[in-house]
């Protein structure tokens, strides 16, 4: 089994780490430990400062081995500060200031549309593609 993390909680790019292939020692500390983190199906958490004056950053660092190489991806994380909660108002009503609940308004959509809504996403399903009557 493996530990998953949740893919939305990327804050930018991922970056691959692998040693430098000149230096032994760094080598072998690096494959000890992605191995490590294999075995252990874990990941790595860890608090990254790229250079002096420059904010602190969190990173996963999830390890791969593939047949010709092995390697840690880094991907930053966000901070709690950074978590957003949006919420949105409803779509099937209007809720005013005064509580009331209007069903029918201009910018509701109409049961036409919804409808014409609902053919086009069934048009667009593509999991069925290569499937005919017989399967």
């Amino acid at each position: 089994m493996r530990v998953q993390y949740d893919h939305y909680m990327n804050m930018e790019r991922s970056h691959i780490i692998i040693p430098q292939r000149i230096n032994d020692k760094a080598v072998m500390a690096l494959s000890s430990f992605i191995h490590a983190l294999w075995e252990l199906e874990s990941y790595a958490i860890a608090r990254l400062v790229p250079k002096d004056s420059k904010d602190p950053s969190l990173v996963l660092l999830a390890p791969s081995i593939e047949r010709d190489y092995e390697c840690l991806f880094e991907i930053e994380l966000p901070f709690a500060e950074d978590v957003r909660a949006y919420k949105f108002p409803p779509l099937d009503r209007i809720v005013t200031i005064s509580g009331k609940v209007i069903k029918e308004h201009r910018n509701l959509p109409s049961p036409a549309l919804q409808d014409a809504m609902d053919a086009l996403v069934d048009a667009m399903d593509i999991s069925e593609f290569d499937k005919d009557d017989e399967g």
